[in-house]
């Protein structure tokens, strides 16, 4: 893709040069992005074209025969994040946009929020989501865009779900909806978390005659400061883990924020198309592009790195 460069992640763990095979053969952390990166189509067991495939369950499965955790880190409300991570067996996770961040799940639960530059007393008797709505700039941005933004339903339950971000999907003038936002008095923030191909059920916005969409993107108002990338560091920070050991996972430009502050960063090749993704890797010596897309992608870079860990 013209204005981003980078190098293939390998898939033949016997060429790999011994520099990089050090960096990989450190790596215990996997810290990835769901829906088209480590899932595709909303299923654990289909591949890349939605055929069905065990090949993601295997792959996790071998990876905590390994000894590496797996953290999935997404938009999803709790709700949503926590059930994925309990069948799919991963003790932790950070949800919306980093708004949520859990240690550890199980019997008893080790979570927080975290708001970045938003004060926030959790004495209030408000989560940070409401404090947000409740400065009416949700209704706002939806009146501006009546015919081209909706409010972003978690598995049709409701936005009003979420606990600490607002999740929008359509096709804004971003600096027009900031400044929304910075009238507000919070310090609020809108993320891109990449575009949406195809939307089930009732929607404002406008659909081709196969259901599919072209530039809708998923939205979220999160405190400003907060996203992927300086949750991660809280996230790495509160598990005393090295950021040489991570390996970060994404198809979205809110997930390339994830790179300064792990030792590698792998790109979709799914999420090349992207100018925002461009420019937020331009220059980054640790990112990598998969070979394959989203869940095929996901899966063969995870076998290279456990094939090296085996060499080593």
């Amino acid at each position: 893709m013209p204005g981003l460069s980078l190098p293939t992640f390998p898939t033949d763990p016997a060429r790999v040069p011994e520099d990089m095979a050090q960096r990989f053969s450190r790596i215990k952390y996997v810290i990835t992005d769901t829906d088209n990166t480590m899932v595709s189509h909303g299923q654990a067991l289909a591949a890349t074209d939605g055929s069905p495939s065990v090949e993601l369950a295997e792959t996790l499965v071998d990876l905590r025969r390994a000894g590496m955790s797996v953290i999935p880190c997404t938009g999803r409300n709790r709700a949503m994040v926590r059930e994925d991570a309990h069948m799919l067996g991963l003790r932790g996770w950070i949800g919306e946009m980093g708004g949520i961040l859990c240690l550890s799940e199980g019997a008893t639960s080790d979570w927080r929020y975290f708001t970045a530059d938003m004060p926030y007393d959790p004495g209030c008797g408000d989560t940070p989501h409401d404090l947000i709505v409740k400065t009416g700039v949700v209704g706002r941005m939806l009146d501006r865009w009546y015919d081209c933004l909706e409010t972003y339903h978690d598995n049709n339950i409701g936005f009003e779900y979420r606990e600490v971000t607002v999740g929008l999907r359509g096709a804004v003038l971003e600096d027009e909806a900031q400044a929304m936002l910075d009238e507000t008095g919070l310090p609020l923030y809108l993320a891109d978390n990449g575009f949406v191909s195809r939307i089930t059920g009732d929607t404002v916005l406008p659909r081709r005659p196969d259901g599919t969409l072209e530039d809708v993107h998923t939205y979220h108002i999160t405190p400003r400061g907060l996203d992927k990338g300086s949750a991660t560091a809280r996230y790495i920070e509160l598990m005393g883990w090295d950021p040489a050991e991570v390996i970060c996972c994404g198809d979205s430009p809110a997930d390339c924020a994830m790179a300064p502050y792990a030792g590698t960063f792998l790109l979709m090749r799914n999420g090349m198309g992207n100018p925002k993704s461009q420019a937020a890797l331009a220059g980054r010596g640790n990112a990598f592009v998969s070979a394959l897309d989203s869940t095929d992608g996901f899966c063969q870079a995870m076998r290279t790195i456990l094939a090296i860990k085996r060499q080593s």
